[in-house]
């Protein structure tokens, strides 16, 4: 055998030295290999084998992934010019770019060399859409887009007389004979949906309905493979869909970048990337993005309490206030009940100091209650956006009693124009518990404690607060602290920094 016959039969034989090959030839350099690329490779080499049809790879972001679905295409072109695949993904520009780097890699001399019956039609010029001289092709589109006149896979009566199939308009044979006339291609979904889209139901239901709408009709017989390689971003995504409506039709490979082993030792699937100190540092400054994104284990935050990254264990604890640094007050302004939590901020901490809860109260009677726990404390005021407004026993608003009954000047009170939106400030209030150090103190901070762990979502990230009597859809006290951190956020030191 040749060397060029040596190393076609292993690119057939072997999706691994395809990938690393091909990217040593397109790249001049080696390829590093980790056990998730061995993984993916062992997954297509059973999709050429005709094992596996519909499968899902759920594997990390900055995996590689998509330089093995470039050289599965150019295996699969190789084996026969014939194959159609599609190509997609939610970003446009990304799913071009690979389309085109595939074509130029057939174009090049290394591949020309390996494989001269694989020809780029003439006429092919688009990046989007190119044909092979054997009537295969690439058609790349992103994943809310449309594909017309176009085909993925070869239908099997063509496959079963693959001369015939090979027959050109002008009467002319094909030389060409398939290593594996039976492979036809595939269509490749590379991450369908954007990691900013993924709280989005529309968003996800888009991708959804065009996968069941477009995806699905595009296949030239019902044998052709669909792969979806993808990060998980949400219990409902489409991997979360299929798995759910479809389990018997798709073998899920799930590739998380931290394993355990059966011995309690923790090991990283791609260490070159991401050593096991640095995806335990990314688990504890964001376990959400961490489980959903890195460990496949989508947290959808709809189906947890509001504020889900509190934990006992992590944020209660004995706090001790200090008199010599300020005291943050930030309140709710209910007549029934009327709140306030205090805080304090300290160079690798944030205490949750002291709450207060009065039942048909005035602001005065709050400022009383805190003046006598409190005397003489530095004090800074937050609150709730309302408590401008004048109040309906005197021509003050709250902030200003709050201000007189103090003698502060007006810098003590900052509060802002607008409360913080409730969507948007659950997944805020969430990082910031992943990223920051907080205590609270778990005998004064009870009702604080009592919200955190007790206040429920809805569907749109927002606290159930439908009935007043239920105690854990009142919500004040998350309120006062929602407002608090939102407005001194910026003075918290993270976690990474503490030493």
């Amino acid at each position: 055998m040749t060397q060029n016959q040596v190393i076609r039969k292993c690119i057939y034989d072997d999706s691994l030295f395809a990938a690393r090959f091909m990217f040593a030839r397109q790249y001049n350099q080696k390829m590093v290999i980790a056990e998730c690329h061995k993984r993916i490779a062992q997954v297509f080499d059973e999709i050429f084998e005709g094992y596996i049809q519909n499968v899902m790879v759920n594997v990390f972001p900055r995996s590689g992934k998509t330089e093995i679905i470039k050289s599965k295409v150019l295996k699969g072109l190789a084996m026969n010019p014939c194959a159609r695949y599609i190509l997609s993904s939610y970003s446009q520009d990304l799913i071009l770019d690979t389309s085109k780097k595939i074509r130029d890699a057939v174009c090049s001399d290394w591949y020309q060399e390996l494989f001269p019956w694989v020809k780029i039609s003439n006429d092919s010029s688009a990046k989007n859409l190119w044909y092979t001289t054997e009537g295969g092709g690439v058609y790349a589109v992103s994943s809310k887009g449309q594909i017309t006149g176009f085909g993925a896979g070869i239908a099997q009566s063509d496959a079963s007389d693959i001369n015939s199939f090979l027959d050109r308009e002008d009467g002319r044979k094909s030389q060409f004979k398939a290593y594996k006339p039976e492979w036809g291609g595939a269509i490749i979904i590379d991450d369908p949906l954007k990691v900013r889209d993924a709280d989005s139901a529309i968003a996800r239901q888009t991708v959804i309905d065009t996968f069941k709408d477009t995806i699905l009709s595009r296949r030239n017989d019902r044998t052709t493979p669909i792969i979806i390689i993808m990060q998980r971003l949400h219990k409902e995504d489409l991997c979360g869909y299929l798995q759910k409506n479809e389990p018997d039709k798709w073998k899920v490979v799930s590739l998380p970048a931290l394993i355990e082993d059966e011995d309690g030792s923790k090991r990283s699937l791609y260490p070159e990337k991401f050593t096991v100190a640095e995806l335990e540092d990314m688990k504890l400054n964001n376990k959400y993005v961490f489980e959903t994104q890195y460990q496949q284990n989508p947290i959808t935050m709809s189906d947890k309490q509001w504020l889900f990254a509190f934990t006992r264990s992590r944020n209660v604890g004995k706090t001790t206030y200090n008199h010599k640094l300020p005291l943050y007050v930030s309140f709710d302004f209910n007549r029934d009940p009327m709140t306030c939590s205090m805080w304090q901020i300290t160079s690798n901490c944030v205490y949750g100091i002291d709450t207060v809860k009065l039942h048909n109260a005035t602001t005065r009677m709050i400022c009383v209650e805190i003046e006598k726990r409190y005397p003489r404390a530095m004090l800074i005021i937050t609150g709730d956006c309302a408590g401008n407004n004048a109040t309906t026993m005197s021509l003050l608003n709250n902030y200003d009693e709050i201000r007189m009954f103090f003698r502060l000047g007006r810098s003590s009170i900052q509060v802002s124009k607008s409360n913080p939106r409730l969507a948007e400030s659950r997944l805020f209030m969430n990082n910031i518990f992943e990223q920051y150090n907080i205590i609270v103190d778990e005998e004064r901070c009870k009702p604080l404690i009592f919200d955190f762990e007790n206040v429920m979502s809805d569907k749109d990230n927002k606290p159930i607060k439908d009935d007043r009597k239920d105690e854990a859809q009142q919500a004040d006290f998350l309120d006062n602290a929602r407002y608090f951190f939102h407005q001194f956020y910026n003075l918290f030191t993270p976690i990474n920094y503490v030493n």
